[in-house]
């Protein structure tokens, strides 16, 4: 296996004798090599094999400016997840979680925090990912000593919810799209007025809309743990109610589903705030 390109002092780019380029990590593995000369498998640590050519050059960027250390965590949270969730990952999740953990620990050590305002949204809805993101904490720092905050297992989750999209299932992103784009004009029909787009409270709702037709189209809707509770926030915001009655109403006779009196309960509340307070 020969050089192609020094990244760091610790990472190369390199070609395998079948001519695939592959990302080799190695402690000073790029410090006492140059391009052309062979690698010697004592000094190899990790090999990375991307599976396209625009993921190996979108990698080598990276990999220019970042610690191998993180691409090698993500290795690992990638890896655990994959043995979880049992799904396919898009590949350029090694690329954008290894920048995201790279940019969180910075920002840690700077002490610069930014909120993660969908984090009771993400823990409610994607538990599964949300306890992988837990994992990937503890992994953190275990590796850097660095005990990051709990919104970056939020953050970390998103980036697996993101990486489940694949190219085979571009028509369902499609009717997610649409989807979500039918009940936001149902709610503006109803309650006659054009939403603001630019507050927190339409960016959490969006999210939390994109969030509602996912679990839809996949069968995985909220169950109903507690009528009385519903019955209150129903009573309390009746004028949501009823635009909450329509999405219902719509989402019947187009998907041939009964929406749970939690999801309505959480529409209901979602949508109190993005009209109250983000047209305010």
């Amino acid at each position: 296996m020969k050089i192609i390109k020094v990244l760091n002092t610790s990472v190369v780019l390199a070609k395998r004798d079948d001519q695939k380029e592959v990302i080799v990590m190695g402690k000073a593995i790029g410090f006492k090599n140059k391009p052309g000369s062979t690698i010697n498998d004592a000094d190899i640590e990790k090999i990375y094999v991307p599976e396209n050519k625009s993921t190996s050059n979108d990698l080598v960027e990276l990999m220019q400016e970042t610690p191998k250390e993180y691409l090698m965590i993500t290795d690992e949270i990638i890896s655990y997840a994959k043995g979880r969730l049992a799904k396919h990952l898009n590949e350029h999740l090694y690329i954008a979680l290894t920048d995201h953990l790279y940019m969180a620990t910075k920002r840690f050590n700077e002490n610069l925090t930014i909120q993660n305002r969908m984090l009771w949204e993400v823990k409610k809805f994607y538990p599964e990912e949300f306890s992988i993101g837990l994992y990937a904490l503890d992994f953190i720092e275990k590796q850097l000593g660095i005990q990051l905050p709990e919104e970056e297992a939020a953050n970390i989750a998103f980036h697996l919810v993101n990486a489940q999209q694949t190219d085979d299932n571009m028509n369902q992103i499609l009717l997610m799209t649409n989807t979500v784009k039918d009940i936001l004009n149902i709610i503006k029909f109803h309650y006659k007025i054009d939403i603001q787009t630019d507050t927190i409270n339409y960016s959490r709702f969006l999210t939390h809309l994109q969030f509602f037709v996912q679990r839809l189209l996949e069968n995985k809707m909220l169950g109903t743990p507690d009528h009385d509770l519903f019955d209150q926030i129903n009573k309390k915001y009746p004028v949501e109610g009823k635009c909450v009655d329509k999405i219902v109403k719509y989402v019947k006779t187009n998907f041939n589903y009964d929406i749970s009196d939690e999801e309505k309960m959480y529409l209901i509340i979602h949508i109190n705030r993005v009209v109250s307070r983000g047209n305010a």
